[in-house]
């Protein structure tokens, strides 16, 4: 396949026709892509949507787990899994269980601001899963192949999903995706199931071979989790400093600092980061935000050191300027996040 997009509508194709069941079920805040599948599963934003006509039937969406503004008023030390109840209300009102044949989900759910959702849940969806019978799928076309420290995300907790989707980092930059399940969940798709003309074209799968030979040669894995916890430790130096900075969270090089303008509230500083992104541009650092708060921290994985240090000195003096008041309201008109 050629990206992700076309790779989440394989994959609903594929839990459809190895189940026999209609229903997908995806997260409030997702994003998959903006084929017409993938954009039936996605619910991050308006602008995906309007306008474009009706999406796929018999797709629902349940709230992801966020632990930082949990809409369920929880706590992280009192945490009930409000969000795993949500989804098996969904069950028992609108959606029923034996006709969902898969639950499709981002391990770190990535343009609403990198979510992690926390252990118990994913453990308690597994188990979900199992009991009705629903194949369930990590969607890890931005968090795969080393970007976590890890080959996919979903290996944080230990559980084996029964589909994985791939993309992006799959071949560096060259067009690939792919579907990976068990063997019987393909056996009864029959040709043409998702042909695509230039599909596995093979530059694309010899990009590939070479970047899984690189991440392996290089210790990419292990070199992406130092990095993250290093570059975690800065910014964990520059919230003392400055009071923007809300939160800290990701894994390996899959990090999202959430800006805010009151650490107690937890409102969304969203000029502020804005303004945050253009200083940062002005100072020779290119960064993007999303989800309006959340500057989106994705260097390679092979970034160096002294990068690192580059960076966050500049974020230092870019959060500075802001905080002071030295970033003018006219860059607000100009600069967009995602």
């Amino acid at each position: 396949m050629l990206s992700g997009s076309d790779a989440n509508d394989c994959a609903i194709k594929l839990v459809r026709q190895a189940t026999r069941r209609p229903l997908v079920i995806s997260y409030l805040r997702s994003y998959h892509g903006v084929t017409y599948g993938a954009l039936s599963l996605s619910a991050v934003s308006l602008p995906m949507r309007q306008y474009m006509g009706p999406t796929l039937p018999g797709v629902f969406h349940a709230p992801y787990p966020d632990c930082y503004r949990c809409q369920f008023g929880g706590k992280p030390e009192t945490c009930a899994l409000g969000c795993l109840a949500a989804l098996t209300n969904l069950f028992e009102t609108t959606c029923p269980p034996q006709e969902v044949a898969g639950i499709i989900i981002e391990p770190i759910q990535g343009d609403s601001g990198i979510i992690v959702p926390p252990d118990r849940y994913m453990v308690g969806l597994r188990s979900l899963c199992d009991s009705h019978g629903i194949l369930l799928v990590s969607e890890e076309v931005q968090s795969g192949f080393g970007r976590t420290g890890r080959w996919f995300a979903i290996q944080k907790w230990p559980l084996e999903p029964d589909v994985t989707v791939m993309g992006k980092a799959i071949a560096s930059g060259m067009p690939l995706s792919a579907v990976v399940g068990r063997a019987e969940l393909f056996e009864g798709w029959e040709a043409p199931g998702h042909a695509l003309s230039t599909s596995a074209n093979p530059v694309s799968c010899a990009a590939s071979l070479a970047t899984i030979r690189v991440v392996e040669e290089e210790g990419l894995l292990q070199r992406a989790r130092e990095s993250g916890e290093y570059l975690k430790s800065g910014f964990a130096h520059l919230a003392e400093r400055h009071r923007l900075i809300g939160d800290v969270r990701g894994e390996g090089l899959m990090l999202g600092v959430d800006l805010v303008l009151d650490r107690d509230t937890r409102q969304r500083a969203a000029n502020e980061t804005a303004k945050v992104a253009f200083a940062a541009w002005q100072r020779g650092l290119f960064i993007t935000f999303f989800s309006r708060s959340v500057l989106r921290i994705a260097p390679p994985l092979v970034v160096t050191r002294s990068e690192m240090d580059k960076a966050l000195e500049i974020l230092d003096e870019s959060l500075a300027a802001v905080e002071e008041g030295k970033v003018d309201d006219s860059v607000l008109s100009t600069v967009k996040g995602w």
